[in-house]
């Protein structure tokens, strides 16, 4: 089982790259609504790969907040833990580039700095789950619940976007895995004044300091995984890229799940680069996750190539 302790936040999507200027207003045909936030963007990855999920985490109590709620239950999650408080819930305004698929994001984070890690019950924290987190939430709240899932004897990810926050070396001393892009690998290297130009050897250290399996992603070339001292570099997919908001998550909810039904590391990241990779071929955060079926004909594709 997978325990998710992340964020929801309602996406608005406009197709146009850059901001208008300042006193000025830019008038659109038409934008994209979606539920998003890291947290819920990963637990419905899980979810799709086919793992049991629950998610804590805390919704506005109106329409935005229940539409995320409701979204998240249709999307197979168990969402028995999750607080209505009054306040707003959190939203995102995206804008993305048509010509290349990257993007720009103002997000306001609303009831998502309320969350807290009380919210999630011991019982669900033991040596048959897996606790994972990201880098949006309450930093304090976060650590905190690290620590009691890996006491507990639970498995710990954490995927460190957007990395705004510091985190401690208690933090980092109790998980198992953590799941980097390349700006955030660079983000938290510089925290402990650590060479980051090299993301290889940047792996290996991080996984030498802390003893967990550091993965960074590295776009088109795919990713590096250092293991046990051990590095695993595995290529991405050759695609189109549309647009590559939600492709992070992907990766880390199918690695997730791949690693809650018991593959390997390899293995998982391996998965976990096919689900990045298909996100990017559509628009959307969590309507471009793929869906297990996709992955295991990506995966017959290779086999077959």
């Amino acid at each position: 089982m997978i325990i998710v302790f992340g964020s929801n936040v309602l996406d608005l999507f406009f197709q146009q790259a850059n901001l208008p200027p300042k006193d000025k207003a830019l008038f659109l045909d038409n934008h994209i609504e979606q539920p998003g936030g890291k947290g819920a963007n990963q637990a419905i990855a899980a979810a799709r790969a086919g793992a049991e999920v629950r998610f804590y985490g805390a919704l506005g109590d109106g329409g935005h907040g229940r539409q995320m709620y409701k979204n998240l239950a249709q999307n197979g999650v168990d969402i028995s833990g999750v607080e209505f408080l009054d306040m707003p819930s959190g939203l995102a305004t995206i804008f993305v580039d048509e010509e290349d698929g990257t993007h720009r994001i103002v997000v306001s984070q609303g009831a998502n700095l309320m969350a807290k890690q009380e919210t999630v019950p011991d019982k669900f924290l033991n040596d048959a789950s897996i606790l994972l987190v990201q880098g949006e939430l309450p930093m304090v709240e976060t650590e905190a619940l690290i620590i009691r899932a890996k006491k507990a004897g639970a498995k710990t990810v954490m995927n460190f976007a957007p990395a705004m926050q510091d985190v401690s070396k208690q933090l980092l001393a109790h998980l198992d895995i953590i799941v980097l892009n390349e700006y955030e690998a660079e983000s938290l290297g510089q925290q402990y004044d650590l060479q980051v130009d090299d993301k290889t050897a940047l792996a290996i250290e991080l996984n030498g300091l802390f003893e967990m399996t550091t993965i960074i992603t590295l776009g088109p070339e795919g990713s590096i995984t250092c293991h046990e001292g051990k590095i695993i570099s595995t290529p991405a997919l050759k695609i189109k890229p549309i647009d590559t908001v939600g492709a992070g998550d992907a990766f880390t909810g199918y690695m997730c799940a791949a690693i809650d039904r018991g593959e390997d590391i390899a293995s998982a990241v391996y998965e976990a680069g096919i689900a990045g990779s298909l996100t990017c071929t559509k628009i959307g955060a969590q309507s471009s996750l793929p869906y297990k079926e996709e992955i295991e004909s990506e995966k017959t594709n290779q086999a077959l190539a």
